[in-house]
């Protein structure tokens, strides 16, 4: 008697064993281990910590970056730390792995599900209750052990529609991603050739204020001998205000472009420096396509994104009318249950059972109707943002094309005014080393001289922040043929 005991002690610790081997074994299926966090907060220590741009010479970048064109290391490195360390590009990263898993669930309706559970209870019984003998006023230990089985037949469609919704917010995530790095890229160039003008500006503004310095010496020096009156003294004095005024300026504008530059490429401002040389002229231009919708078409993220909302918004119509129809659900269960876990693993103590459901739509109180409505009007609404978002394009397009086109006519004008003031300057140099002009003359020819270099300067910038803005207009790319602006 002894030892059919032990042997059936045996047996039911054996089983007990397979029960937790099972339950471990159940749980390695769904392990979530290597699913984390890719985002870290900012802290003190790395906010403190100083960089300065650019830090090394940086390798060419590939032809298709639209920066490329400019041919600039500095801003090449620029673009990509922004491009790396940006927060807002991290944000749109995010968004797309968000929409990108989404997808993925969404893709797990299709798939049967197969749960494991399983359960130990130690329970007494009431010798009054409703237990009938011989298990009343006894104690037991209950045990149940088994698989579910479940599974929706989506004869409808609802489920593959949801699932092809999904993966267009994935493809419209994937686009603003795109969208995202032309938006910090245009940003940080603009950015870039707006600090290389104030850098330039503060330099001739420098340059105006000397020499009104040198200019108000002479006036004074020429009313202290009675030569002149005081009258040109007080008009260079307040000349020399007025460009100290602009040269503080200007020294404003630089700082606030190192700083805007710094929380562009994910820096802290006070403790990145921002290394640029000062403007210099470069005759940039950009192709305007032949056939500029279909260009803005087929290569603005932007609008590739909204399309991408409309197709979702239409596949949600298709999941809205499924929900019209019954679903038919397949549940099945295969286990074990006893009183007593020295019976679990018996043949007789399977409890097995297959069920076929169906959710027919009655009475609703017009909820599916209201629901489909919804559908209908988030759809018309993706439809009109991708009609607008369409006619934006063109409108920037256009715009930038005026910008370019008003600013060319003034180029040639400035040159022209720039040409005959640096020859005037020169002609005075000359004359006051032979002996015939003053020396104020000099200085005045060179003023002129130096404030039509800032209008030049001031164009060309200009100029270069329509290129940019057309290359954005054009979603960072533009054509081989087309007319050139």
């Amino acid at each position: 008697m002894s030892r059919q005991s032990n042997v059936h002690s045996m047996r039911l610790n054996l089983r007990v064993y397979l029960l937790l081997f099972s339950c471990f074994g159940m749980t390695g299926c769904a392990y979530y281990g290597d699913i984390h966090s890719h985002s870290r907060p900012l802290s003190s220590r790395a906010l403190s910590q100083a960089h300065v741009y650019p830090s090394s010479p940086v390798p060419p970048l590939a032809s298709h970056n639209w920066w490329a064109r400019f041919k600039d290391t500095q801003l090449d490195e620029l673009i990509q730390v922004a491009l790396h360390d940006a927060p807002t590009l991290k944000m749109a990263e995010n968004r797309l792995g968000r929409s990108q898993h989404l997808a993925d669930e969404a893709s797990s309706a299709l798939w049967p599900s197969v749960e494991f559970s399983g359960y130990v209870q130690r329970q007494r019984f009431s010798t009054f209750g409703l237990v009938p003998p011989p298990f009343n006023g006894r104690t037991y230990n209950i045990g149940m052990l088994g698989l579910n089985f479940n599974y929706e037949f989506d004869f409808w469609g609802k489920n593959r529609q949801f699932l092809i919704a999904s993966l267009n917010e994935a493809c419209a995530s994937q686009s603003e991603l795109l969208a995202a790095r032309l938006i910090i890229s245009t940003a940080v160039a603009s950015t870039y050739f707006q600090l290389r003008y104030d850098i330039t500006q503060t330099h001739l503004a420098d340059t105006q204020w000397k020499i009104s310095q040198k200019l108000l010496k002479i006036a004074s020096d020429r009313a202290r001998h009675g030569i002149n009156s005081d009258i040109p003294v007080k008009e260079i004095q307040a000349r020399a205000q007025a460009q100290k005024i602009s040269l503080e300026f200007y020294k404003q504008e630089t700082l606030l472009a190192r700083h805007q530059l710094a929380v562009l490429i994910g820096k802290n401002p006070f403790t990145t420096e921002i290394m640029a040389r000062p403007f210099a002229e470069q005759n940039y231009q950009v192709n305007l396509p032949a056939l500029l919708p279909a260009n803005l078409l087929a290569n603005r993220p932007d609008i590739y994104a909204a399309k991408y909302r409309m197709l979702a918004a239409a596949n949600r119509i298709n999941v809205a009318k499924a929900y019209f129809f019954p679903d038919i659900n397949l549940n099945a269960l295969l286990s074990y249950q006893s009183v007593g876990l020295g019976h679990l693993f018996d043949s007789q103590s399977h409890n097995n059972a297959i069920t076929g459901a169906v959710d027919l739509p009655v009475f609703d109180a017009g909820a599916r109707r209201a629901n489909l409505r919804v559908k209908y009007d988030e759809y018309d609404l993706s439809v009109n943002e991708y009609n607008q978002r369409v006619l934006k394009a063109l409108q920037e397009v256009s715009d930038q094309l005026a910008i370019l086109k008003a600013v060319k006519a003034q180029q040639v004008a400035q040159h022209s005014a720039f040409s005959a003031t640096k020859k005037n300057y020169q002609l005075f140099r000359s004359r006051y080393r032979h002996g015939i002009s003053d020396y104020a003359d000099v200085l005045i020819a060179q003023q002129s001289y130096t404030e039509s270099l800032g209008q030049l300067t001031t164009l060309e910038t200009q100029h270069v922040q329509a290129v940019i803005g057309m290359l954005k207009a054009l979603g960072g790319s533009d054509v081989n043929e087309g007319a050139r602006v």
